[in-house]
């Protein structure tokens, strides 16, 4: 069988979407020794992947996969490649392309939150593109012979929203790469690395993107409502306009001293910012799995997180929940993070234990296993 995969979004700036596919790609060259694979890639993100097995190769499809010109011109590029089974590793798919194809949804946030909060865009161009986005995502959920997602809320929310969906969905949940167990030798490593970003423990930390759902405002919030100054808060982020209006909101709050905008922090660097700081935080509103938690549960940081979406069925009992809505509760919580030490302790040991249950070498088999099971079909 020849097998394409849309990969895009690879690498870490791909967020969630980049770390799977990434992981998925690197993970079937270890498994799978029958069957052929094209990976696609865009001249940007070309050089992140050498195929090391001679089974897969690459090449270049050089559009967004959310824009007009991947819709106008990607699916026959994609036909003349001649493939049995294309993955798509996101809802957006060529609606003219032929083929068979099974697609991956991460979560339906553009469909819960349909105002400006899922989009940086202005609000003329938001309702266009989400116009599309929902014609995409319907022919998408329609036309593919299987759905795969990272977890059983998106499946449920999925259903909910396509009934006739729910017989082809698969959960595969994602996992954690090698590098986040990586256990600190060197503390001058450490010290330097937050000396680069100016930070000083303790310190918490929020890793993610700024979209309003991601509810980061909270996290400000909740920083302004405590009264111990010594604590500060790292946000490791891209630059967008969610970031540019987050920076005028801290110098308006005067917390400039207290929270941190990093911007975009490499993988062996998010390491150690892990390792170093007090907790990871999130008050997020919805997620599709919640991939950052993890990493900073495999690192040895207790996780304080939003009792919403997935979060809960995902990280289970190894983080301390709060209701995001309740700024007091997530101040209370903080203060017991950071004052008692055995519970902190014991929340490192189930993190530890709970970021287990989760790798990319058994998701790759279970995806496999969806192709494998397309192909007879």
């Amino acid at each position: 069988m020849k097998i394409g995969i849309d990969a895009r979004f690879w690498g870490p700036k791909g967020t969630g979407i980049g770390r799977f596919t990434k992981n998925l790609v690197l993970e079937l060259e270890k498994i799978d020794r029958e069957n052929e694979y094209v990976v696609f890639l865009r001249k940007e993100n070309s050089h992140l992947y050498e195929p090391a097995n001679p089974r897969f190769r690459k090449v270049i499809i050089d559009t967004h996969p959310y824009s007009l010109c991947s819709q106008v011109f990607d699916w026959l590029k994609i036909k003349k490649l001649r493939l049995d089974l294309v993955h798509f590793t996101h809802f957006s798919y060529p609606i003219f392309y032929p083929g068979k194809f099974v697609i991956s949804i991460h979560d339906l946030i553009k469909t819960q939150f349909q105002e400006k909060s899922a989009s940086s865009k202005q609000k003329l161009i938001y309702r266009i593109k989400h116009w599309g986005y929902q014609l995409v995502l319907r022919q998408a959920i329609f036309r593919s012979a299987k759905i795969i997602t990272a977890t059983a809320f998106v499946k449920n929310e999925i259903s909910k929203h396509y009934p006739l969906a729910n017989s082809k969905i698969v959960t595969a949940y994602y996992g954690t790469e090698d590098r986040f167990f990586t256990v600190q030798k060197e503390a001058k490593k450490g010290i330097n690395i937050l000396a680069k970003y100016q930070i000083q423990k303790p310190y918490l930390i929020y890793v993610g993107n700024l979209y309003l759902y991601k509810n980061v405002d909270k996290l400000i919030e909740v920083m302004e409502s405590m009264s111990d100054r010594e604590l500060t808060l790292a946000i490791v982020c891209s630059r967008s306009i969610f970031y540019d209006s987050l920076e005028e909101k801290i110098k308006d709050k005067k917390l400039a001293s207290r929270v941190k905008l990093l911007g975009f922090v490499p993988d062996e660097m998010l390491v150690t910012l892990y390792q170093n700081a007090l907790a990871f935080i999130t008050a997020s509103l919805s997620e599709g799995f919640g991939i950052t938690g993890l990493e900073a549960m495999a690192a040895g940081c207790p996780v304080l997180s939003s009792n919403f979406s997935c979060l809960p069925e995902v990280y289970g009992e190894a983080a301390l929940y709060f209701n995001p809505d309740q700024t007091d509760k997530i101040v209370d919580l903080v203060y017991r993070i950071r004052k008692e030490e055995k519970l902190r302790s014991e929340m490192i040991k189930k993190g530890k234990r709970q970021v287990q249950k989760y790798s990319w070498s058994k998701m790759a088999k279970e995806v496999l296993a969806v192709y494998e099971e397309v192909a007879g079909q």
